[in-house]
């Protein structure tokens, strides 16, 4: 806030001080006139008094007082500013807007109805309303470390598997590891949704949604906010404010350009897969689905049934690296390996050996030797084409077709920013 502030208006006071003086000055004069024959004199006396007071007042300037200095100057001075009390009163009809945006007159750049991609460029602010929560990958690290804190208590820890939780501590640390000290958000903002015009995706106003064809609308998407902060900035304990979903304006700075289709809430994530596949991979899945398999209620049979599906997919995958062709028999002896060692593949460890029975299954068969990178491999495409983790939870719907991204959904889009302030 303050880098941006003193780029606007250059350097800031840090301190301001005041200097009041009072003086009080007082004179009484006094005579007394005496008249002789000869000599006629005077005779008088003068006192006077000066009485000052000085005190010096020093204040200095905090965070508040900058954010309010620049919320004032980009309020003047920035029209194109996207801010909520420039949406007031009625909208524009979907003609009138229709027409500005064929012509793209001045005020439409200034309008907050329908945001295209020449607004959400790189470095505009932007003041939204939105629901306040912290990305999954977070909250679940959260979850995990205040468990880990419970288990001490001996009723909650017979509810809890000793093996799990520690896989989970264990991928948890390098998580925090990689966090650094940051808070990834992720808020959906409240005032606007993403829809498709003519092949185009743009950010349209709630109160223009009514006008939109039904085509239009059922391209609806929600858009969030999203973005990395400093646990150490925040001013109330984390836990009370991005736990509570509660509605607050947030003034951001757009960090890349456009509407995003992705955003990937661990940056260092990215780069531990360049160099170790697998486990970049697990916190891939340990993240985007160790929340969603928390908070679902799935029955055994179902849970099964997904862990089945994963191993049976697995041996597919393996035979299609090595160029096999699976007989009615292999594919019989896959299925019930698959229906024998499902159970272990509620364990991050245990799901291994799971994976390696299928594996030898396929070389004892064919007398072929699977590479082990290759397995590795073949062991996270087959979990992000069922779309679920080594817990059970589904995260996506997904087709054995695509390959999902484990932080891209088909109903949500996102608008990559830097977060200036949250306030209500």
């Amino acid at each position: 806030m303050t880098s941006l502030l003193s780029s606007r208006l250059g350097a800031l006071p840090s301190e301001y001080s005041e200097t009041l003086s009072n003086s009080i000055k007082s004179e009484v004069n006094s005579g007394v006139d005496v008249d002789a024959k000869v000599v006629k004199s005077k005779l008088g006396s003068r006192f006077e008094a000066t009485q000052s007071k000085d005190s010096q007042v020093l204040r200095k300037a905090t965070i508040q007082a900058t954010f309010k200095d620049l919320h004032g100057y980009e309020k003047s001075v920035n029209a194109r500013m996207i801010r909520p009390e420039v949406a007031l009163g009625q909208p524009p009809t979907w003609s009138k807007m229709a027409a500005e945006m064929s012509a793209r007159p001045a005020s439409y750049m200034t309008q907050p109805w329908v945001l295209d991609q020449d607004r959400l460029t790189r470095g505009e602010l932007v003041e939204v309303k939105v629901k306040l929560r912290a990305d999954p990958t977070y909250r679940v690290s959260s979850i995990i470390s205040t468990m880990a804190d419970l288990v001490s208590n001996p009723h909650l820890a017979a509810s809890i598997n000793p093996e799990d939780m520690e896989e989970a501590q264990a991928l948890n640390g390098i998580l925090e590891g990689l966090m650094a000290g940051l808070v990834p958000l992720k808020c959906e903002v409240v005032d606007y949704a993403v829809f498709m015009l003519a092949g185009v995706e743009y950010v349209i106003h709630k109160k223009m949604e009514s006008g939109l064809a039904d085509d239009v609308k059922n391209t609806r998407k929600s858009l969030y906010l999203v973005g990395v902060t400093e646990q150490s900035l925040y001013w109330k304990d984390i836990r009370r404010v991005l736990f509570s979903d509660a509605s607050v304006s947030a003034l951001c700075r757009i960090g890349v350009t456009g509407i995003q289709l992705r955003w990937t809430p661990i940056k260092l994530a990215d780069v531990l897969k360049e160099i170790l596949p697998e486990l970049g991979n697990e916190l891939d899945r340990f993240s985007s689905g160790a929340l969603s398999a928390l908070a679902e209620d799935r029955s055994s049979e179902e849970l099964t049934d997904i862990r089945v599906r994963v191993l049976i997919l697995y041996g597919e995958l393996i035979a299609g690296r090595c160029g096999i062709s699976l007989d009615e028999d292999a594919r019989g002896r896959i299925e019930v390996l698959a229906h024998e060692n499902s159970g272990l593949l509620v364990s991050f460890t245990d799901s291994r050996r799971a994976f390696r029975l299928i594996v030898q299954e396929l070389e004892n068969r064919f007398s072929v030797s699977v590479d082990s990178d290759d397995a590795v491999r073949e062991r996270s495409h087959a979990w992000q084409l069922i779309g679920a983790t080594p817990g059970g939870a589904v995260t996506l719907h997904t087709s054995p077709t695509s390959e999902p991204s484990a932080h891209t959904t088909a109903d949500e889009r996102y608008l990559d920013s830097e977060f200036v302030a949250i306030y209500w």
